[in-house]
């Protein structure tokens, strides 16, 4: 992957590169639309945190798939065993490395797809 320096707007173009697929693939593993939400965003952020050990279009696309997909999983059994668990809580937060400006243009974008 080319980060341009890991720059946030190298951030913010790989997300709008990747979002739409990785979202449906998501959806397609949870019913919780807000929940395949984060488990994109959670997984678009650790690759971005591991671009210097994750390289190539292939790899960034099967690194993704295989975070949602562990993610989903852990989550599911999660509301298996508390069916009132809620809406699925990533531990990765892009607001701390992303400059408020791109955050907000990212959100927004988020925001339309839905």
């Amino acid at each position: 992957m080319t980060d341009q320096e890991g720059s946030p707007e190298a951030f913010r173009d790989l997300f709008f590169q990747y979002y739409p697929t990785f979202f449906s693939f998501a959806r397609s593993l949870v019913e919780n639309e807000a929940s395949a939400r984060q488990l994109t965003m959670e997984a678009m952020s650790i690759l971005w945190l591991k671009r210097a050990d994750v390289s190539g279009e292939i790899n960034n696309r099967a690194f993704l798939y295989s975070t949602i997909r562990n993610n989903a999983l852990n989550y599911l059994k999660h509301l298996q065993r508390q069916p009132d668990a809620g809406t699925y809580v990533g531990e990765i937060k892009m607001d701390f490395f992303l400059p408020p400006a791109i955050l907000q243009e990212i959100q927004n974008y988020v925001a339309r797809e839905i």
